[in-house]
């Protein structure tokens, strides 16, 4: 009896004490024994949460989701272990979790409900995903100048700039494997994570034309040159003197390397135009090409995350979710003589 009372006042302790979010339930759903840390967490006390299930504390449809899990963990026998979750709380902050449930057996080896441990990692996963973010961030930026290179080298080997011995043919075709391989690779890489919550760096004042566009324009001379694009020389409505934005030079490259290298993609053998209006408090910019439209179907899942065949699908998300971070907006417009037009903000 000594043993089992000292056991029970450890657990009780325990409890007490952990700033786990820890709970007990039974086969039924039902709060068994909780800790203080979850108690409070759920906006709730300890002796209030027994007897109680998920459904009394949480939204039916999340509620719905933990009742499934719980039911299978106990079906299969299968523990849950380190499973990094967001959760909205009844406090009304969304936290992340690592959440481990296991199976409450009896000492008869019965299931009788579910043990969980849950630790709050809110500042290591915010960490760790803003690592990943600047890795994507990174490798999108570093394919530009690959692909630029991979195009030079195809040139090289159709004879554009003078002709070469087919020893050189063969080695500038190595080369050129080699690029493309590494170009799939990084675009592999760049599938595993996002950018969708790295916080906006500090900005700065910028000229349009001669710090963002007219850089990536010199970048990508080779693949305009071979597509045959032309560009407006005006830039469309953007007036020959200076235009001053205040943004993050590197994102707003980001974007405009995006949106060009879409459109030289497209308007093969046609033309690329960039426009500017002052709209007061903002700046509405857009990139333009001749190319065909975007079907209907497809209009409303362009800015989504998404792989698709010969490319990684995360481009124009990365570029919506940039511009959304400087205070704009991006969106998808047909021009009146139905060709893509990509149009953006950025305030003041």
């Amino acid at each position: 009896m000594g043993s089992t009372i000292k056991e029970s006042e450890m657990i009780k302790a325990f409890l007490c004490c952990t700033p786990d979010l820890v709970y007990f339930k039974d086969v039924n759903g039902k709060y068994v024994a909780v800790s203080n840390s979850f108690a409070i967490q759920s906006n709730s006390t300890v002796d209030d949460m027994i007897g109680k299930t998920d459904y009394d504390f949480l939204p039916g449809e999340q509620a719905d989701e933990l009742f499934l899990e719980d039911k299978k963990i106990m079906e299969t026998g299968e523990a849950v272990i380190d499973k990094l979750e967001k959760r909205a709380c009844p406090k009304g902050q969304r936290m992340w979790l690592s959440v481990t449930k296991v199976p409450w057996k009896s000492s008869n080896g019965e299931i009788a409900g579910i043990i969980g441990v849950c630790r709050e990692v809110t500042e290591r996963a915010e960490r760790e995903k803003h690592i990943l973010d600047m890795l994507s961030i990174a490798t999108h930026d570093m394919r530009s100048p690959l692909i630029s290179i991979g195009s030079i080298v195809k040139l090289l080997m159709r004879g554009t700039f003078g002709s070469i011995d087919e020893s050189v043919k063969v080695t500038l075709l190595d080369i050129s494997g080699r690029i493309s391989c590494l170009e799939k690779l990084m675009g592999e890489y760049l599938c595993k994570s996002s950018v969708m919550n790295v916080k906006t760096p500090d900005k700065e004042y910028l000229d349009l034309r001669q710090d963002i566009i007219d850089p990536i324009l010199d970048e990508f001379l080779s693949e305009i040159e071979e597509n045959k694009i032309r560009i407006d020389n005006r830039l469309g409505a953007i007036p020959g003197n200076k235009i001053i934005i205040k943004a993050n030079a590197r994102w707003i490259r980001i974007v405009y390397r995006n949106l060009i290298r879409n459109a030289i993609k497209y308007a093969a053998s046609g033309q690329i135009a960039f426009g500017f209006e002052d709209k007061g408090d903002h700046y509405r910019l857009n990139v333009y090409n001749s190319g065909p439209p975007v079907p209907e179907e497809r209009r409303s899942r362009i800015f989504e995350k998404f792989e698709s065949t010969d490319s990684t699908g995360l481009g124009l998300a990365i570029c919506r979710n940039l511009i959304q971070k400087h205070g704009g907006n991006m969106w998808y417009e047909n021009t009146w003589d139905n060709h893509p037009n990509f149009i953006f903000t950025i305030p003041k």
